[in-house]
């Protein structure tokens, strides 16, 4: 008797499952962003922001003041030579001075 096993191993390029929304926040504010992605093997997500990563995982989450204006890119990649992405900008809003003269 002869027992075969074979495991089949289907490489599927990631996709983007959510992706994140544009946000107007107000300095000192916290932000987050979210970003899932589905492919085989599972893809990592990447975070970047002018060309730098910024960031690891699904979510991304921070304080902020008025630097952190821009676009910030989710990045998924397993490897396949296949990288799915989106972006989201951020406008961090100054905190207004009361404006009272005595």
């Amino acid at each position: 008797l002869k027992i075969y096993l074979s495991n089949i191993f289907v490489s599927v390029s990631p996709s983007l499952t959510l992706t994140p929304a544009d946000q107007t926040v107000l300095e000192s504010g916290t932000t987050t962003f979210q970003c899932n992605a589905t492919g085989n093997p599972p893809p990592k997500i990447t975070w970047i922001k002018d060309g730098t990563s910024v960031g690891q995982g699904d979510t991304l989450r921070f304080d902020t003041n008025r630097n952190h204006s821009g676009k910030y890119w989710c990045l998924a990649d397993n490897g396949l030579n296949s990288t799915a992405n989106a972006s989201a900008i951020l406008d961090v809003q100054c905190k207004r001075l009361s404006s009272r003269f005595y």
